[in-house]
């Protein structure tokens, strides 16, 4: 029976780790997406910077794999809280935000990285995360590192964005605002101005639903899958 079990565990395991054909196929057609994505859903979106942020990211991801159907296919509801519901973005909501299911996160941590256990995925993919997903990636990873060594600064962020959704004020301005210092000195240093300021929000609010260890922990596995030397150089 122990022979039987070694001859079939490989084949158990590659079944395991496959990705849903959905997220493959996502990535496959990403490079397409970006060109043939049109102006209007960018606008829909509220960004006016198509290739930056996760704003113009999801402009020409949703045309594969938008969120409904991504909470069908995960089983999972992504916002357990907050103006997104039935797989709708609502951006123009001033008292509350989005709060990222951490059940969601785990999921796709386990399905959202076709490469991540597979090699011959992660070479054929590894052109669509360099030109697509690599910028952003490693900026949204060093805003978190950033956040984590300053403190005192990121306490004072949460307090004031938490101030300012209670009041009902345009906290994400606010927080663009806040953030300013920051992104103009990482812009001085050759770093996206727009994504290092963004993602320093988005970190702000992964603080606040409870998210953040979700969220970082996939944005690992997707660096430590696609971009391994960058990684290691990073403290």
């Amino acid at each position: 029976m122990r022979w039987m079990l070694l001859l079939i565990f490989p084949f158990l395991t590659e079944a395991a780790n496959k990705p849903p054909k959905e997220v493959l196929a996502l990535w496959r057609q990403l490079p397409k997406l970006a060109k043939d994505t049109p102006n209007k859903a960018y606008r829909d979106l509220h960004t006016w910077l198509p290739q930056r942020g996760l704003r113009g990211l999801y402009a020409k991801a949703q045309f594969a794999l938008n969120l409904a159907q991504l909470e069908k296919l995960s089983g999972q509801k992504i916002f357990h809280a907050g103006p997104h519901l039935d797989g709708k973005l609502d951006l123009k909501a001033k008292g509350d935000f989005g709060h990222y299911n951490p059940a969601f996160l785990k999921w796709a941590l386990q399905n959202g990285i076709p490469g991540q256990h597979d090699a011959k995925l992660r070479k054929e993919l590894q052109p669509v995360y360099d030109k697509h997903l690599q910028r952003t990636a490693r900026n949204f990873f060093r805003t978190h590192q950033m956040l984590q060594a300053m403190p005192k600064r990121a306490a004072k962020a949460r307090d004031g964005y938490v101030e300012k959704i209670a009041a009902e004020e345009n906290a994400s301005d606010w927080l663009q605002e806040f953030f300013r210092p920051e992104a103009e000195r990482m812009d001085k240093a050759g770093h996206d101005w727009f994504e290092i300021n963004v993602s320093l929000g988005f970190w702000v609010r992964r603080e606040l639903d409870a998210s953040s260890k979700d969220a970082h922990a996939l944005l690992f596995a997707l660096l430590q899958t696609h971009d391994a030397a960058w990684l290691k150089q990073q403290k």
